[in-house]
């Protein structure tokens, strides 16, 4: 009864502290500078979480294959007011892409031999097949090998979306990748 009681308080801090969905199969790849070939592909978890490991020394690139979003996650997407596209805040380290197929948040956490702790956000978008994949980031393992660090892929409705950009749109941590017009 106790552990149940537990288990459904963090449960519910969860969903207010973590907002939207997680996304599950997302396809994540990661490539060491210069080579444009996948040292890792992976698709995140369950959980829309994924833990990229035992990286050697060198610069990376994240690039994810966003899933199209439908129902409550693209109603009233056309109508947000939100001129971010894509975004950043350093402090939070949370990466903010409205795309086509949705608006997602990305949560970068547990850095182990990540130069700076931090990730540097760029946004680039590369076409492969009929699909794309949107670079989000790119970061550098320092020290040796066993780089690692988390992150969280999670799906917004968009008017979360837009309230979770305009409360942190004068924060000085927040970057601005690109404004949408």
């Amino acid at each position: 009864m106790k552990t149940t009681l537990i288990l459904s308080i963090i449960t519910i801090i969860g969903i207010f502290f973590s907002p939207g969905r997680p996304v599950p199969g997302a396809e994540v790849y990661i490539e060491q500078e210069g080579s444009g070939q996948p040292v890792l592909f992976q698709p995140t978890g369950d959980n829309g979480k994924l833990t990229i490991s035992n990286l050697s020394g060198g610069l990376y690139r994240i690039k994810i294959n966003l899933p199209q979003q439908s129902g409550k996650f693209m109603r009233g997407f056309d109508r947000i007011d939100c001129r971010l596209q894509v975004g950043y805040h350093n402090k939070k380290k949370k990466y903010f892409i409205r795309e086509s197929e949705g608006c997602f948040t990305v949560d970068f956490s547990k850095f182990n031999r990540i130069s700076g702790r931090n990730i540097t956000p760029v946004y680039n978008i590369d076409s492969y097949g009929s699909g794309k994949r949107v670079e989000i980031g790119k970061f550098e393992v320092s020290g040796g090998n066993n780089g690692s660090l988390t992150l969280e892929l999670r799906a917004q409705k968009p008017k979360k979306f837009q309230k979770l950009v305009n409360n942190l749109r004068e924060d000085v941590e927040m970057i601005t990748i690109r404004n949408s017009y």
